[in-house]
């Protein structure tokens, strides 16, 4: 047997491309997306040229430059790379915070039924979307959590969210404050970093919902008090007036004749 200097134990030929294969092959994730850096006990062109030679025998498959991954074979026919963990490494790899938001978050905590084609993914870096994922620049909420994260980004998009109406959204979100699922404070404190009517309807949650009033204060200052927010949540939201959220009143037009 072999020894590398992790103490992993190796067949007795020790080459990089007999290395490469045997973890590759006795590791069970099939969905796992290999790269240069999951052999950092061989040089990286030795581990390049060994995935090279994998993907030459098809024991595995290259799913970008430098990124691989092993197919099974199922009645079905072979498996096909997770597109989202090919994503999810590069973030790692950047140290970025990410979670999966827009549509695909919202329909995960119950907030819609529908399920898009393009999966949104909010990260605190700068990526390109493609095809198959929409990047949307976001901060790392004050808790960390993805749950967090998708709250703030519902009540960005607290207009633009189908099969619910503003207000049912609203009563959603004060149950998750209740049931504990996030804090109103963690919320608070992240939305002095997010948009104007973020602010504005998180502060008027955090009034009725007992937000540390240091919190609180610091949301009123950060916002322009001319400014209102036409939102259809006054009926939900008891101190929305005091936050300038109002529903904008009907206005007439008049076609020339």
């Amino acid at each position: 047997m072999f020894y590398n200097e992790n103490k992993r134990v190796y067949p007795m030929a020790s080459s990089a491309l007999r290395i490469v294969e045997f973890k590759i092959l006795n590791t069970p994730d099939y969905d796992k997306i290999w790269s240069y850096s999951d052999f950092n006990d061989l040089s990286f062109d030795s581990a390049a040229k060994a995935l090279s030679v994998l993907c030459q025998k098809n024991i595995i498959k290259r799913v970008q430059k430098g990124f691989y991954y092993r197919p099974k074979q199922t009645i079905l026919g072979e498996t096909v790379a997770d597109y989202l963990k090919l994503v999810f490494l590069k973030l790692d790899k950047r140290g970025a915070f990410y979670c999966i938001s827009g549509l695909s978050g919202f329909n995960n905590i119950g907030l819609t039924t529908q399920v898009p084609n393009v999966t949104t993914i909010a990260c605190d870096c700068p990526m390109l979307n493609t095809d198959k994922v929409r990047f949307i620049r976001r901060n790392k909420p004050y808790s960390g959590t993805a749950f967090e994260r998708i709250i703030l980004d519902a009540l960005i998009d607290i207009d633009k969210i189908p099969d619910i109406t503003q207000e049912k959204t609203i009563l959603k979100i004060q149950g998750f404050i209740k049931n504990q699922k996030v804090s109103i404070n963690d919320l608070g404190i992240s939305a002095l970093s997010e948009t104007a009517r973020a602010r504005a309807l998180i502060g008027a949650l955090g009034q009725e919902l007992g937000i540390d009033k240091e919190i609180l204060t610091k949301l009123k200052a950060s916002l322009n008090p001319s400014t209102s927010y036409f939102l259809k949540v006054d009926s939900v939201l008891k101190y929305s007036r005091e936050w300038n959220i109002k529903i904008r009143d009907n206005v007439k037009i008049f076609k020339r004749k």
